[in-house]
């Protein structure tokens, strides 16, 4: 069976921050405690830092998708932050970032193929111009879900 992985209260609005490190740390602050605790956020934001260290998740088009893998999740995580201004970030087209989906994977033998799969979803979904303009624009965590998921009975697709 499907679950979202993208729920409102993983949703950032109007993320505003001056850089990708920034970004990185409002995102990961924002989860709510019962998802992470306040040790775990910070040692998953040490872990996106050293992933930005390899090469910038910042594939060009406005997106990022930083992403880790850590021994102290048992499940997918994801955390989507919308930033209307952008985040100057060290993305492949020279271009500010104003989406970016936080994925924090387990340390398991399945956990690329999942990433993989998740990502590829995230990016059939942002291939839409018009979806990325209405993104941009949307005031509430609960207008951009409704973007991604239309029908409440819907299950977005970047779930596992």
């Amino acid at each position: 069976m499907r679950h979202p992985l993208l729920r409102e209260e993983n949703v950032l609005a109007g993320l505003e921050a001056s850089d990708c490190k920034e970004a990185l740390r409002k995102i990961v602050d924002f989860l709510p405690e019962w998802i992470l605790s306040a040790g775990e956020k910070k040692r998953i934001f040490q872990l996106l830092l050293l992933r930005e260290q390899l090469g910038t998740t910042a594939v060009g088009g406005g997106i990022a998708y930083p992403h880790c893998f850590s021994s102290e999740v048992r499940e997918p995580i994801m955390a989507f932050g919308v930033s209307p201004g952008g985040v100057t970030y060290p993305s492949l087209d020279g271009r500010a970032v104003h989406f970016i989906f936080v994925l924090i994977l387990p340390q398991t033998e399945a956990a690329e193929q999942q990433k993989r799969q998740i990502l590829q979803n995230i990016k059939w979904f942002l291939c839409d111009r018009h979806l990325k303009d209405r993104l941009r624009t949307a005031k509430t965590a609960a207008d951009i879900c409704h973007l991604l998921a239309p029908d409440a009975q819907q299950h977005l697709a970047i779930g596992v």
